[in-house]
């Protein structure tokens, strides 16, 4: 491969992890797990639909996409099975040959849509997936594919999220945190230091009344407690981490994780220490009744932490609910397990 710059995972990670491809540990069970979930997807029928309903098969299937060619990308760094890559790059041509036809989605709320999902909620969350995916296999792609991919797809979602949709993309709120860390994302991936600027900073470049840094100053008390509750606390902090993660990894001179007095630990310790001891969260207006600590946003909260800031207080607070012996449930819900650096069986 040419010479990569990594987003979440290194080729020592990489190489790392691999290992634990036939190992009896949690890491491997993950993995092998991870690579179910994408032999499915790569069996069935390849289908990217165009508008639905919010909710509707259109839509499930879109997030199915974003979802599958993200983990399908990172397992490709791990593997090295080439069926992974070709099949990122196949869906990524096919949404570019389509994405710049599309107008806008079907929509029955305030929220405004996007080409694809009926918010732009949606649209940034499959922004942000698609680029980490993107990232994984720009190197083995023609220079024709990479063209289209980010001309046709890439850039054109960047472009309409801080410009057609500049209003949500400054707003202080859980849709503006998977705006901004989709384009800034999408930023470092694409090379971009103007959008990434623009992420952090918010599109006034002030820090005040957009960006990221507005964001972690706004959005949480002095001792970690979201604005919207719990039940979106755990939603946006999976946006919050991947970008603080992708800002370590590529601006460390900001020192991300002590930012703010340790704004991001706090708020991750809080998540736990405000859940009910069987780790559901605690329900505020809209928010599910049913939701637990084992949302993505919480695993990668316990593995991020024990990264940047030790294991022994989110061992407290997680394992005392039995979290930390999560195995796999769902999509995502342990692919933080291969993004955070890998621990020793």
């Amino acid at each position: 491969m040419s010479t990569w710059s990594p987003l979440f995972i290194d080729n020592d990670d990489a190489a790392a992890l691999r290992i634990h491809l036939t190992r009896n540990t949690l890491l491997g069970e993950t993995l092998r797990l991870q690579q179910q979930q994408v032999e499915q997807w790569l069996n069935a029928p390849l289908w990217v639909p165009g508008h639905g309903e919010g909710g509707g098969p259109e839509h499930t299937q879109h997030k199915l996409n974003y979802q599958m060619m993200n983990l399908a990308g990172r397992l490709w760094l791990i593997t090295q099975d080439a069926r992974y890559k070709e099949r990122v790059i196949q869906i990524l041509c096919i949404y570019a040959d389509r994405y710049p036809k599309l107008g806008d989605a079907i929509s029955h709320d305030t929220n405004p849509p996007g080409r694809l999902f009926h918010q732009t909620l949606n649209e940034h969350m499959f922004l942000l997936y698609a680029a980490e995916a993107w990232h994984c296999v720009k190197t083995e792609s023609t220079a024709e594919q990479i063209q289209h991919i980010e001309s046709n797809l890439l850039r054109l979602m960047a472009h309409d999220a801080t410009h057609t949709h500049a209003a949500t993309f400054d707003i202080v709120h859980n849709h503006g945190m998977w705006s901004v860390a989709a384009v800034a994302i999408c930023g470092y991936v694409l090379g971009d230091d103007e959008w990434v600027l623009d992420s952090l900073y918010g599109l006034a470049r002030d820090s005040k009344t957009g960006g990221f840094f507005a964001q972690l100053n706004q959005l949480f008390s002095c001792d970690g407690y979201y604005i919207e509750g719990l039940y979106y606390q755990r939603f946006a902090l999976r946006p919050l981490l991947l970008l603080a993660e992708a800002i370590s990894r590529r601006q460390p001179e900001l020192n991300i994780w002590e930012y703010n007095h340790r704004i991001i630990q706090r708020a991750c310790y809080t998540l736990f220490a405000l859940a009910f001891p069987d780790g559901t969260l605690p329900a505020l207006n809209d928010a599910s009744k049913t939701m637990n600590l084992r949302d993505e946003g919480a695993v990668i909260a316990v593995n991020l932490c024990w990264q940047h800031y030790g294991p022994l207080a989110i061992m407290r607070l997680a394992g005392s609910r039995g979290f930390i012996a999560l195995r796999a449930s769902g999509q995502f819900a342990s692919s933080i397990f291969i993004l955070a650096k890998p621990v020793s069986s």
